[in-house]
């Protein structure tokens, strides 16, 4: 399954970019909080804001860009994407060599990264049903979800290391490297095949509104995006709490923070590893209802670590959650692509990532204020509880009998 689609030179190539830079991000996933949090003292609301920001711009800009994506070729708009990405992290250890880094200018970088980040994203989740034939799709998106758990199996640790060897904002600069290294690979491709010839542009309106109607006339896409909508923003409370309950109330450090995260990261390769295999065998909504509902349950384990074994509990909650996360992604990922045409797939993902990130910074606000007011591990208990619950209603409309099978020649999903 996985060797076919590595067979072919161009994904594979797609594969090798994305796996480096996501190895380089999981490096500054760990080593912006840490810096806001050892370095400039900041307390949960802070570090709410500076998650948050990253997020912030996909529901003010994502439809429009959404747009765009379907216009322009897709591969280009990914390596314009890294290019300015890189330039943009290079700016965190640049200043603080300078000796001003502070927090508006992290606030600065996670929002100007955030921006790039819609374009790279709504190009990359639309040039994968252009890559690879439908049959594929869902082995595609698992190959990729298992290169990204990959890197959040070994990212997290290097980051440790390296925040501990050479300081966490000289680290950011591994991850603006690899941005560098994701664009060789993606000119390494060489030309796309050639798409379809797009009628005229009926204006920007006009192509939301067909976007929008796409999405919201089809029930299991409707379906999909509201039940996310809901349910998300109760699972990025943990966020804004963890640092601070990991370096205050657990006196851990970065680099075995680091490390527990890399175990996170070993279990979301296994997740990514079976996915397909589970969503050949389980409805779409039975998959998210019980992903989500483990994943609440393993925040409230997080929440009571320090009451035994601190790393043990910690540990074992975030590799279960791991788990459980890459398996919960390629679902909806395949599900959406399947159900939707090439020319609509920016405009599709845009709209997913608009609900989807926007709930996303509005959780991590909402976690930030909580941590503030009741703590750390009172908010990251809290969130859990809300988040498994929540993840229930997948199962209350069409998603409980949507199949994620594809029958040989079937463009789009058989439901059942």
């Amino acid at each position: 399954m996985y060797a076919r689609l590595l067979r072919d030179p161009r994904f594979a190539k797609l594969l090798a970019g994305q796996s480096i830079s996501e190895l380089g991000s999981a490096v500054t996933q760990i080593a912006l909080p840490t810096i806001a949090v050892l370095v400039l003292h900041a307390g949960p609301f802070e570090l709410g804001i500076l998650i948050a920001l990253q997020r912030i711009p996909f529901p003010i800009l994502a439809l429009f860009v959404g747009v765009w994506i379907d216009r322009l070729p897709r591969r280009r708009v990914m390596i314009v994407a890294d290019v300015l990405r890189a330039a943009v992290l290079a700016a965190v250890p640049i200043s603080y060599g300078a000796g001003f880094l502070g927090l508006p200018l992290l606030y600065a970088v996670s929002l100007t990264t955030g921006v790039l980040t819609i374009f790279f994203d709504l190009a990359y989740l639309s040039y994968v049903p252009e890559l690879v034939d439908r049959e594929r799709l869902s082995d595609a998106n698992a190959t990729l979800q298992m290169s990204l758990s990959v890197a959040s199996l070994a990212g997290p640790g290097l980051g440790g290391l390296l925040i501990q060897a050479v300081g966490a904002a000289r680290a950011v600069g591994i991850d603006s490297a690899s941005f560098v290294l994701s664009f060789l690979g993606l000119v390494w491709m060489g030309p796309d095949k050639v798409r379809a010839e797009r009628r005229q542009s009926p204006g920007m309106l006009k192509e939301l509104s067909e976007g929008l109607g796409h999405v919201f006339a089809h029930p299991l896409l409707r379906t999909l995006v509201i039940t996310l909508g809901c349910v998300i923003l109760f699972g990025h409370v943990l966020e804004p709490n963890l640092y601070p309950f990991v370096y205050t109330d657990l006196h851990l450090s970065p680099a075995t923070l680091g490390w527990i995260l890399s175990a996170e990261g070993a279990g979301a390769v296994v997740g990514a590893y079976f996915s397909p295999r589970i969503m050949g065998r389980v409805s779409a909504g039975w998959i998210l209802a019980v992903t989500g509902l483990l994943s609440g349950a393993a925040f409230i384990i997080v929440s009571f670590a320090g009451a035994g074994p601190t790393i043990l509990i910690l540990g074992g909650a975030l590799i279960f959650n791991g788990l459980l996360d890459p398996i919960h992604n390629v679902t909806q990922w395949s599900l959406r692509q399947l159900l939707t045409p090439d020319h609509l797939q920016g405009r599709m993902n845009s709209i997913f990532r608009t609900v989807y990130w926007g709930a996303w910074p509005l959780g991590n606000l909402v976690g930030g204020y909580l941590g503030s007011v009741f703590g750390p591990r009172q908010s990251i208990f809290l969130g859990g509880l809300l988040f498994g619950s929540l993840s229930l209603i997948f199962l209350l409309g069409p998603l409980r009998k949507a199949s994620l099978t594809v029958p040989a020649g079937e463009p789009k999903i058989e439901t059942v």
